[in-house]
Formats: structure tokens, sequence, C-alpha cells
């Protein structure tokens, strides 16, 4: 008897959220106690009076990862929701995609029109582009680091998009940072640090547990000083995502080509990617 109660109970705890976010997901996803689910019933009705600003943010599935960002304690969880609500409405994100970005996205590229072999989709940028310190100078650099969360929340929404359409299971994104010719000068300037931190912080304290796996490529040994800034407020879930890899591009090409067909990547990851004109583009 006591068996078939232990067998219920796990059955019911992976059906549930499998109901949540589809029919399979990563097994991270899929595990969910009784506990859990309780405390996932207390925080929708906790949260049951909020008005969401973005849909995704009265997601299941977000109030799952909220409650796991903050050890499945309620009270906290939910304060983070609602400082993200907060935040969002703060920082006008609702126009964030519709704000004119033309003297920034020539300057700093990035690309968020690929996908995985899951369908995921992916954010690509090539760093040695990216003239952080020049920003700095400019009084760019609030700019800037608005441009890379519109890359965040610009990804995230496709995540959600792609799965409501049956293009995936699940609604995780991934990163692929090349960090060839990463300079001192131009990306470690002490004007340009705050943009790493500030990004960090943003990730996890808005879109927590959303990344699936995050490659940075061709990293040289300065790259340890960036990594010195965000370890410690990457959450581990973070950090066990993220794989740092050296120019070695027979070991690179290892860790990416399993995950990513070649033409869902740039030329200088060994790709053929054409990138769609339109930025915002979901293909």
């Amino acid at each position: 008897m006591g068996g078939a109660k232990l067998f219920f109970t796990v059955f019911y705890s992976t059906v549930l959220i499998v109901s949540l976010v589809g029919t399979t997901l990563a097994l991270e996803n899929l595990s969910m106690t009784q506990a859990e689910k309780e405390k996932l019933d207390q925080f929708k009705e906790a949260v049951s009076k909020t008005t969401f600003p973005a849909e995704w943010m009265q997601q299941e599935l977000t109030f799952v990862r909220y409650l796991r960002a903050r050890d499945w304690d309620v009270r906290r969880a939910k304060s983070m929701l609602l400082e993200t609500v907060a935040w969002w409405e703060e920082n006008n994100m609702k126009d964030i995609h519709n704000e004119d970005w033309s003297n920034i996205e020539k300057d700093f590229p990035l690309h968020t029109d690929g996908v995985d072999k899951l369908g995921q989709p992916v954010m690509v940028l090539t760093f040695a582009e990216w003239e952080l310190r020049q920003a700095a100078v400019q009084g760019r650099m609030d700019h800037v680091i608005r441009w890379f969360i519109k890359g965040f929340d610009d990804v995230h929404l496709k995540s959600f998009e792609y799965h409501k359409r049956g293009k995936t299971n699940g609604t995780q994104w991934n990163l692929i940072a090349d960090m060839d010719k990463l300079s001192r000068q131009q990306h470690l300037c002490i004007q340009c640090l705050r943009f790493y931190t500030e990004l960090a912080i943003t990730f996890e304290s808005r879109y927590p547990g959303a990344i699936d796996k995050i490659f940075v490529v061709n990293a040289p040994s300065i790259f340890r000083v960036i990594l010195g800034l965000i370890n410690p407020i990457l959450s581990k879930s973070t950090l066990n995502a993220m794989q740092v890899l050296g120019t070695n591009k027979e070991e690179w090409g290892r860790a990416i080509y399993p995950h990513f067909a070649k033409d869902q990547l740039p030329e200088n990851l060994g790709g053929r990617r054409n990138y769609s004109l339109v930025w915002n583009e979901i293909s």
C-alpha cells in the first residue's frame, strides 16, 4: 500500500509539471515534489490579485522559477516577482522593442533569430565588435545596457511564443558569446565593469531559471576578470549552464555543434547563418 501511495505521489507531481509547460521538458523542470506543489498553490493564491504587465509573468512555469530562485519560500518569491513587476513598469519595458535602436544595433550587434536543435531560441554576439569603453566615454553605457536587456527580453518572449506555437516543449533559451579579441582597453575599463554586473543582476532577478545553455568561446585569460565580477551574482543553475571555452576551435566546436545546426550559427562560429534583416522577427 505504501509503495502504491509513493508511486501515485511521484506520478501526480510529474504529471502536474508536464501539464504546466507541455509534453516534455529538460529533466530539471520535470521534478516537483508534493510539498513543492503545495508551495506553488500558496504562491498562486498570494499573487492572485496582482495585475501583471506581461503575459509571461503570469505563467505557472514563471511562478515555479521564482519559487526555485528563492528556495520555495513563498513570501520571498512573491516579493521577487512584485519587484519585477515594478521594475518592468519603471523601465517602460512594454515599449522597449519599439524604441529607435538604429544608433546602437550597428555598433553593438547581437542576434536572437537562431534556435538550437530543440527549437529553443539563442542569443548570439561577437564581443570584439562591442566597444564598451567608447560607449562609456560617449555617455551611451546606459543605452547599451538597455539594448542588451532588450536582447534578454526578446529571446525570452520568443521562448514562450515558440512553446505556444508548439515549436518547442520548453521555454528556456541559450546564449553564445564569442570573446575573441577581448581587450582590456575596450572591454575591461573601469567604466565598463558595471555593464557586466548590471546585466548579471538583471538576468538573475528578472529572468530566473530562463537559461538552458551558455557558451563563452574564444575566451582569453583576461575573461577571468569578468567571471570574478559576475560569479557571486549568478545562481547555481546559471553557473551550471555555463561553459567557458578557450580559443581552440575543435574544443569549443565539440561543445557547441551537438546542440546547434550550422545554419543557426554565424561564420565566426563555423556556421552559415544569414541573420534576419528585421531584428525582432520571429522566423
